[in-house]
């Protein structure tokens, strides 16, 4: 009699593990320690962990396991591995920020609200990943964690500021990862790393504290994965004042784009110009599209300047001196030195200069909405390089904001974009993605084209899985 091989662990995807559940191959027991183990080795060797939450999820697997035994499991997500970045709070872990500065702060007393509907769901919270200080950096430089490296190649960043989601995904560890994106913290990761991160319209996931630009996100190794969580947490919680009623519903899935109106985005107006490669990949998916029918057009003029850089980087960096200033004294010293001198300046501006750029930024962003607005859908890269140097804030000559303009933008515009990686470099090392963003309250659309444009993918990605049974090494 044959018997079905073993199903994967490492790499498995939502489905991949459930039905394994359903059928008895696999005991989300068994999943959840190999995910710890392998999560301490990411945690050594790419220093991709905050901090692991065994017990905890080692409850969470049992109760799914006595769930599976008696045929009554909670949903898609009953006894799915998840891990939370570092900002979101889960009772009874420390919430450093990505900072040093909060060392000394006790652990979370409630879980924030996607904890809280992931725990409904019945999915394991085994993790929380590691993020650079105060989440206001697009690379891996923490003061808490060190310098977070891609697995890809440690060479390189792995982008931020939901670095350590990134890096387990890519690593295999886990089908998903909650992130947050304030500036393209999920998409701008996703696309170092080879995976999918959303940002949904502002509210669609409930955030506590609500913020008016930050928004939880899933991430993924596929779209369809990712559609799963958003089904989970994109709900509303009376804890967000900004969070939106019901409960996000996934479109059906997209037989063809024929007859949508695509507008590509190839410039953004300042920064780095856009590379060839990530070029070369923008345009053929853009070829792609018009070749299954749909009306793709280019977007002519470039939406921004220079000096609409400046003004939202000054709304940006007053907002993280701002929680610099909250601190005592002493407790700003941990934070890293070259972030804690980049907002020294932003620290005495005077409220008038701050209303200024948060209302030139803000009708900037206008700009962009009434754009994307006449189209269906906008692709666009997601960055205009394929990566930078991992102790670095961003590719050579830039700062923390000159090579966010095609992500950063849809925070402010509060509409939904998402990273689909689609490609390699031609050195094989690194990933590329691209972004489609649409109108909001789109999110059900975006991840259906985006989940077409998957399918149609030819590059297979060989992912730097790790064995969870390797001697963890501290990167050189």
């Amino acid at each position: 009699m044959q018997t079905q091989p073993s199903p994967r662990i490492i790499g498995a995807s939502v489905e991949e593990l459930t039905q394994a559940y359903r059928e008895g191959r696999l005991d989300p027991r068994e999943v959840v320690e190999v995910m710890l183990a392998a999560a301490r080795v990411a945690g050594e060797r790419y220093r991709a962990i905050s901090t692991l939450n065994a017990e905890d999820a080692r409850a969470a697997a049992r109760a799914s396991a006595h769930r599976y035994r008696e045929g009554r499991a909670l949903g898609p997500l009953d006894g799915v591995p998840v891990s939370v970045k570092d900002s979101i709070n889960v009772a009874g872990l420390k919430r450093w920020h990505g900072s040093r500065a909060y060392d000394d702060r006790p652990p979370a007393s409630i879980d924030g609200a996607p904890v809280r509907r992931l725990r409904e769901a019945g999915a394991v919270v085994f993790a929380k990943t590691a993020m650079p200080d105060f989440g206001q950096m697009a690379a891996g430089l923490s003061s808490q964690f060190g310098t977070i490296l891609n697995p890809w190649n440690t060479a390189l960043s792995p982008g931020g500021s939901s670095s350590g989601a990134a890096v387990l995904l890519a690593c295999g560890i886990g089908p998903l990862a909650v992130g947050t994106d304030m500036g393209g913290s999920v998409r701008l990761p996703g696309s170092h790393c080879g995976v999918v991160g959303l940002k949904p319209t502002q509210g669609r996931v409930a955030y506590d504290p609500p913020k008016l630009i930050g928004v939880a996100g899933p991430m993924a190794r596929s779209v369809v994965d990712a559609q799963a969580l958003l089904t989970v947490i994109g709900a509303y919680d009376p804890a967000d004042s900004l969070s939106l009623p019901g409960r996000f519903e996934a479109a059906p899935p997209l037989a063809s784009p024929r007859g949508l109106r695509i507008g590509v985005w190839r410039e953004v107006g300042y920064g780095p110009p856009v590379q060839d490669e990530v070029a070369a990949v923008l345009e053929g998916q853009a070829a792609r599209l018009r070749a299954a029918g749909a009306r793709v057009s280019d977007i002519a003029q470039a939406p921004f300047t220079a000096q609409d850089m400046r003004d939202m980087a000054l709304y940006y960096d007053t907002k993280a001196a701002f929680e610099l200033e909250s601190l005592a004294p002493p407790r700003r010293e941990e934070v890293l030195g070259f972030f804690r001198e980049m907002l020294e300046g932003a620290r005495h501006h005077d409220a008038m200069s701050y209303l200024r750029a948060e209302a030139a930024a803000l009708a900037a962003a206008a700009r962009l909405r009434q754009l994307v607005d006449a189209y269906d859908f906008v692709l666009s890269p997601v960055m205009p390089v394929v990566g930078f140097a991992a102790d670095a804030v961003g590719p050579p000559g830039c700062g923390r904001f000159d090579h966010l303009g095609f992500t950063a933008w849809f925070n402010l515009s509060t509409q939904p974009a998402i990273c689909v990686p689609v490609a390699c470099s031609a050195s094989g090392q690194m990933p590329i993605g691209v972004q489609l963003a649409g109108p909001r309250f789109a999110d059900a659309g975006v991840l259906a084209l985006a989940a077409w444009l998957e399918r149609q993918r030819e590059h297979v990605f060989a992912y730097p899985f790790v064995d969870p049974g390797e001697p963890a090494h501290e990167p050189e």
